[in-house]
Formats: C-alpha cells, structure tokens, sequence
C-alpha cells in the first residue's frame, strides 16, 4: 500500500509541478491518469494510476507507465507495468495497442500466511482513446497480465481518464 501510495503521489506532484505554460513545438503533450475497473479472473476491483509519454512527436507511439492495486479479498496485489503502444489516431483520440513488461507483488494464493512475491511480468494492452474534454482524455482499456508461476493470468478492464500537462501547439 505504501508504494502504491508513493507512486500516485510522485504522478500528482509532476502533474502540479510542470509549469503549464511550456508548449514543445509538435509535440503530443505528456499526461496522467487515473483509472478504476475490474479484475475479470481474480473477479475483484482494480484501481489505478498511469502516465504516457509520447515517443514520436506526431504521438504515434507512446511509452505507459501503470500501476494499478487490486483488492482480493482481505489482501492486495500490486501491478507496475512500462509498455509501449501504437497509436491509430494520435492527439485526437482512438484505438491503441501494444504491449510491456512488468513487476506483480503478489502471494499466488489465497491464505494470508502465505509469503509475497515480487514476480516479473508481460502485458498485452488495448484501448481507446474517447476524444477530449479540454485536455481531459477519457479512455477504455483492457490489459492481459502474464504470469509465469500461475496459471491465472489477470485480466483488467478499465474506464478512466488522461489529464494533458500541455495543450498541443497545432501549426496555423
């Protein structure tokens, strides 16, 4: 919970911190997120934070940090993944895809005796982009989380939101 917690403060504190009047010429501008959703094969709430940076300037591709908690019942797991995906549609919405590797904090079980493991694992994420609202960016995402020491890989669907620290500059 305490890193969960470090890691939504650090996203929060850039936010606040970038100064909002810098406009990189091109460029599709960095933002933070928050998402809730649904562990499809653990059957409990994911709650979460991410960050994407744009790669290319056009914001094609996109590097996503994630983390996300998922409340099992009478214990958590905790998901950090980096991914990268390719955007159809970049800075005005769509549907986007890719994949990354990350870390799960994890017991593997159900006991609460049991110890916790911090696990390597890969991802497959696709989503959408639903447009924008001033620089608030809505967005749907799925993401398959492989495991290697279990056979219950999750699943999270979720609905969420972007906050852009910038507004594009668009040429005139």
């Amino acid at each position: 919970q305490t890193r969960t917690a470090a890691s939504l403060l650090l996203l929060i504190t850039v936010a606040i911190g970038t100064p909002l009047e810098v406009h990189p010429q091109g460029w599709e501008p960095i933002s933070i997120g928050v998402h809730a959703g649904y562990d499809s094969r653990s059957r409990q709430e994911v709650l979460g934070a991410q960050l994407r940076i744009p790669v290319l300037p056009s914001g094609r591709v996109e590097l996503i940090t994630n983390t996300d908690v998922t409340f099992l019942k009478g214990l958590n797991e905790y998901q950090t993944t980096i991914e990268a995906v390719y955007m159809l549609t970049p800075g005005e919405g769509g549907f986007y895809a890719g994949g990354g590797i990350g870390v799960r904090n994890t017991t593997l079980g159900t006991d609460l005796n049991d110890p916790r493991k911090t696990l390597q694992t890969f991802s497959l994420v696709t989503g959408a982009v639903l447009g924008s609202i001033g620089r608030i960016r809505p967005q749907l995402e799925l993401r398959w989380i492989f495991i290697d020491e279990t056979t219950v890989d999750p699943q999270h669907f979720t609905l969420g939101a972007s906050f852009t620290l910038w507004e594009r500059q668009r040429p005139t």
